[in-house]
C-alpha cells in the first residue's frame, strides 16, 4: 500500500481520495477530493494524501486499538501542515469522495 506520486496527480492503493494538480501553469496548487474548495502546495496536498491513505488501510470493523499513539503522531504531524485537527481530518477523509457519493 502508498500512494502513487506524479507530476499532476496523487492516489492511494487503500482509498478512492485523489490530489490533483489544479493548473499546469501554477505548479503548487493542488486540489484534494476530501477537502474540497481548498487549494493546496504540493507538501499540503501530500500530507492529504498520506492521511487518506492511512484511514483507508483500518479495517471497517477494526477494534479501537488500531488507533494507537503511531497512528495519531503521524496524523497530527499530516494534519498541522494543512492547519486541522488530527481528529478532523480522520473524520473527513473517512468519507467517501464526492463523486463516489453522487454515483451511488
Amino acid at each position: 500500500m502508498g500512494l502513487t506520486i506524479t507530476s499532476r496527480l496523487i492516489r492511494s492503493s487503500a482509498s478512492s481520495h485523489t490530489a490533483e494538480l489544479e493548473d499546469q501553469a501554477l505548479a503548487d496548487a493542488w486540489s484534494v477530493s476530501w477537502l474540497p474548495g481548498r487549494v493546496l502546495t504540493g507538501r499540503q496536498a501530500s500530507a492529504a494524501m498520506e492521511i487518506a491513505d492511512a484511514v483507508g488501510q483500518i479495517p471497517a470493523d477494526c477494534d479501537p486499538e488500531v488507533y494507537d499513539d503511531k497512528f495519531w503522531d503521524r496524523v497530527d504531524s499530516w494534519s498541522a501542515e494543512l492547519g486541522l485537527p488530527g481528529p478532523t481530518a480522520v473524520m473527513w477523509a473517512s468519507e467517501p469522495p464526492a463523486s463516489d457519493r453522487e454515483e451511488s
